[in-house]
């Protein structure tokens, strides 16, 4: 009886990890704990729902849902396009598709409803003026928005009721679709092809998007600034390549000419704020470089003093991507709010950049791999 129960006792000793062997590891704490915790505690403010993501040039190293909405949803992103649309276009310079690159004019390639090159004002608009939105045309064109119509044509209504209106290029900024419609006409011109080709060939297709993603209803006038659709983790894959500064897979898909010329300031010295959401939002007069924002702490342009803290491009339904000024991850909060309200997306993507960046500093494993 005493062998048995000697024997007993060492099985005992043995399953509760006694006679001095060893314990067992504590779990890991999770480095991205007060980045969930954030996101948890502003989901009210988003009834539809939010994925957030967060990557490294590595890949992605955090991606949750909540409230139901994930990475696969496709909707629109609104004025997240514009970054799309730069890129698009920024792709066809690279190429050398316009007659003098960012520096063409309108008048180079644009034509009235009377067969004429375009002129005064208007027809000395460049490439690069029209997407940082300081052509000098100020307001949008309601009638170019007709879908029945094409994007020649609704160029052509823009011409018709701004000509007369349009201030010098270079003198105003104005936060509007009607710069980017001119640039992606100036494309068609310069390539004899439709956006929706050029964008099929420039982005989609290399990216590897779905069929469905596409720009308002891929019909003859689409919306370069503001009708992309598309998923998360398609618009991922795009943000990942400006993260990694023109990088995509193993070659080259933006210049670093070109994403050095996208994101410099479009501001000139004598560039007068005629309209900007952020001022009406926040208050803030950030500037704008070619399809995003130019994000600093003081809010307004970047200087050696304060430079860029993120290079974004928020949507009017809370579609908010960025990528940081010091290159060391990029994110989106993903969503689909009220038309206009845009401040909860906002709000989260400066709360969450300290706590991205100690959870950052832990080395978290990328999640999910990203050509």
């Amino acid at each position: 009886m005493r062998a048995l129960w000697i024997g007993t006792g060492l099985l005992t000793l043995l399953a509760c990890g006694g006679g001095g062997g060893a314990s067992a590891p504590a779990p890991t704490p999770d480095p991205w704990a007060a980045t969930t915790t954030a996101i948890q505690a502003a989901q009210a403010q988003f009834p539809g729902g939010l994925c957030v993501e967060i990557a490294t040039p590595a890949g992605v190293v955090y991606s949750r849902s909540f409230g139901g909405f994930t990475n696969q949803d496709a909707v629109l992103v609104a004025s997240a396009s514009k970054w799309v649309t730069s890129t698009v276009i920024l792709r066809l310079v690279d190429a050398g598709a316009f007659p003098h690159g960012l520096d063409t004019q309108t008048k180079e390639l644009l034509l009235d409803a009377n067969g004429a090159p375009w002129s005064g004002n208007m027809g000395d608009i460049t490439l690069r003026q029209l997407l940082s939105f300081t052509s000098g045309i100020s307001g949008d064109n309601d009638a170019s928005d007709n879908v029945l119509i094409t994007l020649d044509a609704a160029v052509k209504r823009i011409y018709a009721d701004a000509a007369a209106t349009a201030s010098a290029p270079g003198s105003t900024f104005y936060y509007g679709s009607t710069h980017m419609r001119i640039a992606a006409r100036m494309a068609e011109r310069a390539t004899q092809k439709t956006w929706a080709q050029l964008f099929a060939e420039q982005l989609h297709d290399p990216f590897g998007w779905s069929v469905t993603s596409i720009f308002s209803g891929g019909g003859p006038n689409p919306n370069p600034a503001g009708g992309l659709k598309c998923t998360g983790q398609e618009y991922m894959r795009f943000l990942m390549m400006q993260l990694r500064g023109g990088q995509d897979g193993s070659g080259t898909f933006l210049s670093p000419a070109m994403v050095a010329a996208q994101r410099a300031d479009g501001y000139g010295p004598a560039t007068t704020l005629v309209y900007s959401p952020y001022v009406a939002m926040t208050g803030k007069p950030y500037h704008y470089a070619l399809g995003h924002w130019l994000e600093t702490a003081g809010g307004g342009g970047p200087t050696a003093a304060d430079p860029v803290i993120r290079y974004s491009s928020t949507g009017t339904f809370g579609w908010a991507p960025w990528i940081t000024g010091d290159g060391a991850y990029g994110g989106i909060v993903m969503t689909l709010q009220a038309q206009g309200n845009t401040l909860p997306s906002e709000n989260l993507k400066a709360q969450l950049d300290p706590l991205v960046r100690a959870a950052l500093a832990q080395h978290p494993p990328v999640v999910r791999a990203v050509p």
